[in-house]
């Protein structure tokens, strides 16, 4: 079963938050997993020893093509290291692999480049090891490729990589007892604590343009909105240090994914996702529901995301 056009939309945003949240050995790991689910005869090479993997992470042996992954913390300061791994490393790959495995039809260097591309230089590189190795094409495998493999994968796969898809149909009623198990994990959180007053609640509607939030989530959050009788019901029965810790554990996670979507075009499409998904890191919709309308809530008093009244700069 494939993804309707609205499932695709937050499927696509979820993969984009794993990439970017992902480094070394953790995007390795999912990467491997998307290429297993993709192609059956898809190998991937557990290290061995001082040997490690003979500088392959993964091949499918009947097609000769063999994958290569680096995943540096931060792609934009390391193009010394891109090309560095790459030259090693392929000539590792080759003395090893060729021979006595399978002969080298396609070799791809994938790179969790975030989105950003890749170096100039990375393309000589691939085209030198093509002229001196007869017989292989070289090719550069970005974040864009995996997510064309992962968008290929049946709904059931690809909710087994992301986790499960909440959409407005899916928002049930307010549960109590998900509600508290959601609020003490967050009270719970390592995250630092700052003082700051609250605003005046602006108008939800501006205030979601103002963020330039998709549509998509924008409807999320005016579900969950819908739900705000039944918290402020929970709320006035507690005292309030849950209220105001719960108010700072959102805000820190909100200044956590403006510090990693930085550089990103949609970063507050995928803000939201980061607060949803570390909220509460559980794939049950109760528990996002929960988590979806305690963003709701916060974001109506502006505690995640900007204030209409502040300037855009930020945005």
């Amino acid at each position: 079963m494939s993804l309707t056009s609205e499932e695709k939309y937050f499927a696509r945003k979820l993969f984009k938050l794993e990439l970017f949240q992902r480094n070394g050995q953790s995007f390795e790991n999912f990467f491997v997993q998307i290429m297993q689910y993709f192609h059956k005869d898809f190998a991937p090479i557990k290290p061995q020893g001082k040997f490690g993997d003979r500088k392959n992470d993964g091949f499918i042996k009947s097609e000769g093509k063999y994958y290569q992954v680096y995943s540096p913390e931060d792609p934009s300061d390391s193009e010394y290291n891109t090309i560095k791994k790459l030259v090693n490393d392929f000539a590792g790959l080759y003395e090893f692999w060729n021979d006595q495995v399978t002969s080298i039809k396609e070799f791809y260097y994938v790179i969790n480049d975030k989105y950003q591309g890749g170096y100039p230089t990375l393309y000589p590189e691939l085209k030198n090891i093509e002229q001196n190795y007869s017989g292989v094409k070289c090719f550069p495998f970005f974040a864009k490729n995996l997510e064309d493999i992962f968008l290929e994968l049946p709904k059931d796969q690809i909710h087994d990589l992301i986790g499960g898809i909440i959409l407005p149909s899916n928002i049930e009623e307010f549960e109590v007892p998900i509600m508290i198990e959601v609020i003490n994990y967050i009270i719970n959180l390592d995250l630092p604590y700052q003082e700051e007053v609250i605003p005046e609640r602006p108008d939800f509607n501006q205030k979601i343009i103002f963020n330039c939030l998709n549509s998509n989530i924008a409807t999320q959050l005016r579900y969950g909105s819908y739900q705000e009788g039944s918290l402020k019901e929970y709320f006035r029965l507690n005292s309030n240090f849950a209220k105001e810790d719960l108010r700072n554990k959102f805000n820190q996670l909100y200044k956590q994914g403006l510090s990693l979507f930085s550089q990103s075009d949609d970063k507050n499409d995928l803000i939201f996702f980061h607060i949803l998904k570390n909220a509460y890191p559980s794939n049950k919709m109760p528990a996002k529901n929960a988590v979806l309308i305690l963003m709701s809530y916060y974001f109506g008093y502006c505690d995640i995301f900007e204030e209409p009244k502040l300037s855009p700069t930020l945005f």
